[in-house]
């Protein structure tokens, strides 16, 4: 520790232009956020509260745990994760279980509201979006923290009923990365509790352990001091204080608490090659890890901290732009590499600056001893002033644009933050502190600084590689002495400094000739404003202050790739890679990457079988750039042939040697039985292969040539002046001809197919895990109460499916069924529930779920459709202050009309039992059930 604050010490007394007062070790506190009351009770827990209306009327709740899987012992291993399981299956104030269902009732959903997670060295529990309204709501969720703070039951038979459901846990969330990563972790972390603790555990343990274990090891770790609740919302603080005091103070401390020791990572004194192989492991995969030494706890409330973050931060994104540059290039020796600093995996206790590739092959030798070069380029030669002047430009204009948006900030964020402080002591300034101290810090800290600090931190020395690979025919091991050799040959090579090429031309060198608005009127059911352009286009804007600094935008239209017969399906299956990652102009996406770095403005396209659309956002800083890029996606999108291969060449390293994962093969043979399209089917190597640069660039830009068959809708904090000159800059001056009108052309096979039937395939497996997959559809009227009726249905469904295949059968770990009416497909409306389950409960989970969904047509108790009420009216009323909410629903109501409701809250109320059966059998008498299983062989 005390080596690498001299590092860190050293590279900043060294800076002749950092203010006095940060240099070497004269390093004053970190201000405290003004808006959050701290507290420590008697008995030791720490509680955070803060008053935030961001979403409004609602309230999010933490209690946080310094406790995780390293306090386990050998006999002990997957307690604390059981811990957390055993927190939703009876409690003293909610026993059996009903805690789930009581706080479903009041709106807040399992799983998306209510969850919780176990790590190595902390557990972390959250309530979030609780309506605010009611004060007795707030003090049973206080309660609910209390309770698993000190009230847990531990029954017996609600213990043996969770050892099948982790078990279930084990089974799904085993894949074989993580399999690798437990058989190498020793090496990584020898002689140390970090190699052997992961937190699902040993199944032998959970299967075995006695009740009273568990009991005992609740007992000795969740006590007050290692404890610290967090309340953010639309709450009174003074009154939360006085609740919390009152739930927790009488928790007793124990007379003697065990130690809570977080366990040291030593250094290697050379570098350490950890070599994993697994029979379904699809990628092969290099990760370096540069260890260093965490700041000591006197240390991280300092602005030491927040100056290494910032530095380390500049490295990282310096480092980002180089190796992404690579990949770019034909003959790229990866198909991706990335990288960041941070926590040594789980570890609390040693750092690293982590380097991650994905070779473009099963030799790893190439991607491995290109990323080790970049970084010793890095270390040696520094980064350059023009890479950190944009990467600061980018930083700032982040920050700036959170700062903007401080009034906005939202309670998950903040509590999360909070969390942070209490398990690590991440200092929390505040955005109002924050972006005052690192305006300062980032326009006074040079790049010789980053520099300085990078080539101390990175030790050669001190590393260690984890290769993962395939286990197959034809993928060759390698042998961690030439790695170690071939690593060295490049510790010996003169590697050049980084030369930065840069384009300083501007986006558009020549605007184009300006067109006009025509025709205004105005859209009060959308509290909106249409303007007609010169050229055809329409444009609706609707002024907003949901966010100060956010401006949202959908172009859409009808028609889409269906026009394209199956000839063209490796380019139709590719096109989407194309259209997410381009260049515009004489620019590269490299080029483009830089030229908008301390730019917020980001366009995206998708183009559907039927639908176009053009999306993105921007802050109103930037909408010229936003317009700018807007004109060019529509007017010079391009792929270089180099860029096209580099595309090629990642997806293939990215899909290759995918032929033995489980997951990858029943998702493949799932859409097999679904859709007879083959433009339904999943990508794969030989339709990279097949992909055409030509064919692709020209249907991308026959689908953005005529601007007048869409309609743009730009939702936010935009000056409406301003945006109308821009608009009839850049959308009035678009390619169009309005006597072309857009229309959706069918065809077949892209829907789901209809009819009953049940298929199965077999695999094997090196965890015997059973998948299936449930598809119920059909045809229904789109209207806004049918909308609700969808989602209502899917959600009484998820419910049902959790409780019974779930925890009364023990059949899965997760499970739940998602469906959206749709607009304009094929098949409007389908119910998809896929899933992993316990091979022998098979039978019996396809059984329940039958039953299930036919006794959802036949009856719904008020009680359980009172719940999912209560959830879409607290959704609704959030969603309707989001700009993406509203781009999405007058975008939407181009391609179909509908009308949006006044209330939505009052349709929501006055949907009752009957309207759901009502609406379930329409979709069941459609008699469109189908069934596909994937099973162990």
């Amino acid at each position: 520790m005390k080596r690498f604050t001299k590092f860190i010490c050293l590279a900043l007394a060294g800076c002749s232009m950092l203010p006095l007062g940060l240099r070497a070790q004269q390093m004053p506190p970190v201000p405290v956020d003004k808006n959050v009351r701290i507290g420590k009770l008697d008995n030791g827990l720490t509680y955070y509260i803060r008053h935030n209306d961001y979403p409004e009327n609602q309230v999010d709740f933490y209690i946080a745990q310094k406790v995780g899987s390293i306090q386990e012992e050998e006999n002990q291993r997957g307690l604390a994760h059981f811990l957390e399981h055993m927190c939703f299956n009876g409690t003293k104030h909610f026993p059996g279980n009903t805690l789930i269902p009581w706080l479903e009732s009041v709106g807040v959903k399992f799983g998306m509201n209510l969850n919780a997670y176990t790590a190595v060295d902390e557990t972390v529990y959250r309530i979030c979006g609780v309506p605010s309204e009611r004060i007795g709501v707030q003090d049973s969720c206080l309660l609910i923290l209390s309770d698993w703070a000190n009230g847990l039951l531990l029954e017996d038979k609600a213990i043996d009923e969770e050892r099948a459901v982790i078990h279930e846990e084990w089974r799904s969330q085993m894949p074989p990365m993580q399999r690798i990563f437990e058989k190498t972790s020793p090496i990584i972390f020898p002689d140390s509790r970090y190699g052997s603790r992961s937190p699902i555990g040993l199944m032998s343990v959970v299967d075995h352990f006695p009740y009273q274990a568990l009991r005992d090891y609740y007992e000795k770790w969740y006590r007050p001091d290692l404890q610290g609740v967090v309340v953010v919302g639309d709450v009174d603080v003074d009154r939360i204080e006085a609740k919390i005091k009152e739930l927790f103070a009488p928790i007793e401390l124990p007379a003697q608490p065990a130690e809570r020791v977080y366990y040291p990572v030593d250094d290697f004194t050379e570098p350490v090659i950890a070599i994993g192989q697994d029979k379904e492991q699809g990628n092969s995969l290099v990760k370096f890890y540069f260890k260093y030494d965490v700041l000591p706890d006197s240390l991280r409330n300092t602005m030491l901290v927040l100056t290494t973050e910032y530095m380390l931060d500049m490295a990282d994104m310096m480092m980002m732009y180089r190796l992404h540059d690579i990949s770019t290039r034909p003959d790229a020796p990866y198909a991706l590499a990335q990288g960041q600093h941070g926590d040594m995996e789980l570890c609390k206790t040693k750092k690293a600056m982590a380097y991650i590739a994905v070779p473009k092959g099963s030799d790893t030798e190439p991607a491995m001893d290109a990323v080790y070069r970049e970084v010793l380029r890095a270390k040696r030669g520094g980064f350059t002033a023009t890479e950190y002047a944009r990467c600061r430009s980018e930083y700032l204009s982040q920050l700036e644009q959170a700062y903007n948006n401080r009034n906005h900030q939202e309670n998950r964020k903040l509590a999360e933050s909070y969390v942070r402080n209490f398990l690590d002591k991440t200092p929390i300034p505040g955005i109002e502190n924050e972006y005052q101290l690192m305006n300062m810090l980032a326009n006074q800290i040079p790049v010789e600084a980053v520099n300085q600090m990078y080539a101390q931190l990175l030790n050669e020395r001190n590393m260690a590689v984890l290769i993962a690979l395939p286990e197959k025919e034809g993928v060759v091991c390698p042998d961690a002495a030439a790695l170690k050799a071939s690593l060295a040959q490049i510790d010996a090579e003169e590697i050049a400094p980084y030369v930065d090429n840069v384009k300083n031309e501007p986006l558009i060198s020549q605007l184009p000739a300006a067109g006009k608005v025509v025709s205004e009127k105005a859209l009060p059911q959308f509290g909106a404003k249409e303007w007609m352009l010169s050229n055809g286009v329409k444009v609706i804007v609707k002024k907003t202050d949901f966010k100060n600094d956010e401006i949202v935008f959908r172009a859409t239209a009808k028609g889409g790739t269906s026009v394209y017969g199956d000839e063209l399906v490796n380019d139709l299956l590719f096109m989407p890679v194309v259209a997410a990652q381009h260049g515009l102009g004489e620019f590269t996406f490299a080029d483009l990457t830089k030229q908008m770095a301390g730019k917020q403005a980001i366009v995206n396209i998708e183009l559907d079988h039927y639908v176009r659309n053009v999306s993105g956002n921007a802050t109103p800083k930037d909408l010229k750039t936003l317009m700018e890029l807007i004109y060019l996606n529509f007017t010079q999108l391009n792929v270089t042939a180099d860029e096209f291969t580099a595309l090629q060449n990642l997806l293939k390293g990215v899909l290759q040697n995918q032929e033995s994962n489980p997951q990858l093969i029943f998702q493949q043979k799932l859409n097999q039985f679904m859709y007879q399209s083959p433009r339904m089917q999943m990508l794969d190597a030989a339709d990279v292969d097949g992909a055409n640069r030509e064919h692709i660039l020209k249907m991308i830009r026959e689908q953005l040539a005529n601007a007048s068959q869409f309609t743009f809708v730009f939702s936010g904090n935009f000056d409406e002046a301003e945006l109308k000159s821009l608009a009839e800059q850049y959308l009035a001056s678009l390619p169009s001809d309005p006597t072309q009108k857009a229309e959706i052309k069918r065809i077949s096979g892209i829907g789901v197919t209809a009819g009953e039937k049940t298929g199965e395939v077999k695999l094997k497996m090196e965890v015997p895990q059973a998948y299936g997959g449930i598809f119920v559809s059909g045809t229904v009227p789109y209207n806004f109460k049918n909308r609700i009726l969808a989602s209502m249905c899917a959600q009484l469904m998820s419910a049902r499916l959790l409780s019974e295949v779930r925890e009364k059968e023990g059949a899965t770990y997760s499970i739940s069924t998602g469906g959206v009416l749709e607009r304009t497909s094929d098949v409007p409306l389908v119910y998809q529930t896929v899933f992993p389950m316990k091979p022998e409960k098979k039978d019996r989970a396809l059984e329940i779920i039958r039953n299930e969904f036919a006794k959802l047509a036949q009856q719904v108790d008020e009680a359980e459709l009172a719940k999912v009420k209560e959830f879409m009216v607290k959704h609704f009323a959030e969603m309707e202050r989001t700009n993406s909410y509203w781009c999405g629903e007058i975008a939407g109501n181009e391609l179909l009309p509908s009308e949006l409701p006044a209330d939505t809250k009052a349709v929501i109320e006055a949907i009752g039992a009957a309207d759901i059966c009502g609406f379930m059998k329409e979709l069941e008498a459609q008699q469109n059930y189908r069934v596909f299983v994937m099973m162990p062989m």
